[in-house]
């Protein structure tokens, strides 16, 4: 049985566990993690920025993107099926299975800087600038080591200073 997402419960951290190309291959040893937050999003393919919803389809705005953008809009149908999330391609033909890590996450929190993004989904982070992404625990190595803290109203993260440029949700550094 299949069943309609809502954007509300796609808070969390989401793991693939299934890529079906266009010609028919399957891919089910890629390690690819989404974080989603409120709105805001990371994805360890190279990438974060807004999702939006518009019905069964949603948009993954893409705000930083470590490779240059495709040549469609990234969108894709989505449902459950049976506790899986399924995304079928709208442009391009391809299905993703996807697998949330625990229950949808409370306490989503968002920056948006000049070149990167801070999200905090529950005990999960994400980070993404034009140089890469990480996904991570608070409080484990990748956090430490990225060292987040405010300093007056920018944030400074991997010991550069970031001009906020916008929020979401309640920021708790």
């Amino acid at each position: 049985m299949t069943s309609t997402v809502l954007m509300t419960e796609c808070s969390g951290l989401w793991r693939r566990t299934l890529l079906v190309n266009s010609d028919g291959s399957r891919d089910t040893g890629t390690d690819v993690a989404w974080l989603q937050g409120d709105t805001a999003y990371v994805d360890t393919r190279g990438f974060a920025g807004i999702l939006g919803q518009r019905g069964d389809v949603f948009e993954w705005q893409r705000l930083i993107d470590v490779e240059p953008p495709g040549p469609y809009p990234d969108e894709g149908r989505m449902h459950w099926e049976a506790g899986v999330l399924i995304e079928v391609g709208v442009h391009e033909d391809y299905v993703e299975h996807w697998v949330r890590k625990d229950s949808p996450a409370a306490n989503c929190w968002a920056l948006f800087l000049t070149d990167a993004m801070l999200v905090c989904a529950g005990p999960q982070f994400g980070w993404a600038d034009r140089r890469g992404v990480v996904v991570g625990v608070i409080g484990r190595s990748e956090w430490t080591a990225l060292a987040p803290h405010m300093s007056g109203s920018e944030l400074v993260a991997n010991d550069v200073r970031w001009s906020i440029e916008g929020s979401e949700g309640d920021v708790n550094l």
